[in-house]
């Protein structure tokens, strides 16, 4: 399923990027991986919910997302990179009756879909390794809801749900990236970097329920899932009527 998701996120770009544009620049077609570090001090560490007699704790896990990444040449060093990217975002969630020994662990899988809008400028440090700045933003598509239950005991019942409401379901961050790439005519572009991402609104809401038969207790809040990401991208390379995808000019 996968496998068939990513076919259909990269062909489309896949069939248009392997072409010069109307600036006479390349333009570049690969693959990126990024796994996704929650940090802290961007407010998306450990987070804790409480109401009453349930305390729970959720904590965000590493994540990762991948998919289809297309440069678009506007000169030798200065382009604009986008992409269809899957997100997944991994947490452990821990909740407990404080007036008793009951307590369980959790874990909770959130998916979005990206779009990222990015100017890269490029530094040639020297024939094939470039070191590259980027800044911009992604558009965010959370599809759905998603929902955890146990039961650990007799009726005792704990539920986790990560709550999109019907009219956020599309998002926004704004996104800085940093990083170096190896460019070689025959082998392709290979580049490694880090990018911090700090989302304008939360990711879902987190609904937290303990029940036992008709009683229930629910703690709730908003979770951010900023973070920073270790980033690798793979451009094709590829020749057309003759050209290679890299032009001799002033940055070989």
């Amino acid at each position: 399923m996968r496998l068939l998701l990513t076919l259909l996120m990269v062909g489309p770009f896949l069939a248009w990027s392997q072409a010069y544009n109307q600036l006479g620049k390349p333009n570049y077609f690969g693959f990126q991986y990024r796994l996704v570090l929650p940090m802290q001090q961007m407010q998306s560490g450990l987070q804790q919910f409480a109401d009453s007699i349930l305390q729970t704790e959720l904590t965000p896990n590493n994540g990762y997302t991948f998919g289809g990444v297309l440069r678009y040449g506007l000169t030798d060093l200065i382009s604009l990179e986008t992409g269809l990217y899957y997100n997944q975002r991994n947490f452990s969630i821990n909740s407990t009756r404080t007036d008793s020994a009951l307590s369980v662990s959790q874990r909770l899988r959130f998916v979005q879909f990206e779009i990222p809008i990015q100017g890269n400028i490029g530094i040639q440090l020297s024939r094939k390794i470039y070191a590259n700045a980027a800044l911009g933003g992604a558009i965010l598509y959370k599809p759905s809801s998603v929902a955890t239950y146990v039961n650990p005991s007799d009726k005792h019942e704990f539920r986790q749900v990560g709550l999109v409401e019907i009219n956020k379901k599309l998002g926004f961050d704004l996104r800085a990236s940093i990083g170096f790439e190896y460019r070689n005519k025959k082998l392709g572009v290979y580049y490694l970097g880090g990018t911090a991402f700090v989302q304008l609104q939360p990711a879902f809401v987190l609904l937290s329920q303990y029940q036992y038969v008709n009683f229930k207790q629910t703690a709730y809040g908003e979770v951010s899932a900023s973070g920073f990401g270790l980033d690798f991208k793979y451009f094709i390379p590829y020749t057309r009527a003759g050209r290679l995808i890299f032009q001799q000019g002033p940055i070989e």
